[in-house]
């Protein structure tokens, strides 16, 4: 889809996005291999990634401080509940959910922002917190499929959402 729109894509628009998709490819096969270790390795590509994404969201029409209050307040509750089990995976969760945070909220304050790029940040934080909860709080019954079902549907909605925001400015 990112290739096929890529004629639509500026540059400054077009490299962070492929770059932003191929750490979260990296992620997907560390996470798919996960042997206790690899998982941090995900980690850190999908931190990659959403900096990416943050970074092809620049610049920042405005500021919301009431988005940034309810991301950040859903993230403080996810913690809250992952933190007895987090032990030495307690620092990389920590700044991966910042990360996190920041993307989803960024998908308001961007002069690209629009439906699409609004509901990839949302269900990019629910895919998340469903992956977290089942590793780190209790196991949740078909999570694989929650998971995998609403990443891609983010990833999609991201893809999409900056296609459309491409075609609105020209």
């Amino acid at each position: 889809m990112v290739l096929k729109g890529r004629s639509q894509l500026q540059n400054r628009t077009f490299i962070p996005l492929l770059f932003a998709l191929s750490f979260s490819a990296l992620g997907d096969v560390l996470l798919a291999l996960d042997t206790g270790q690899l998982f941090i390795g995900g980690l850190a590509a999908f931190f990659v990634s959403h900096a990416f994404y943050i970074i092809t969201m620049l610049p920042i029409k405005s500021w919301r401080l009431d988005v940034v209050l309810l991301y950040l307040f859903l993230a403080i509750i996810v913690f809250c509940l992952f933190y007895p089990n987090l032990n030495d995976q307690l620092v990389p969760v920590l700044f991966y959910m910042l990360v996190l945070t920041i993307m989803a909220s960024l998908t308001w304050m961007t002069d690209k922002s629009n439906g699409f790029l609004v509901l990839g940040g949302a269900v990019f934080v629910i895919s998340d917190s469903i992956l977290g909860l089942n590793r780190f709080y209790l196991e949740i019954a078909h999570a694989d499929i929650a998971i995998m079902c609403s990443y891609y549907l983010a990833q999609f909605c991201l893809v999409k959402g900056f296609l459309q925001a491409t075609s609105k400015h020209k």
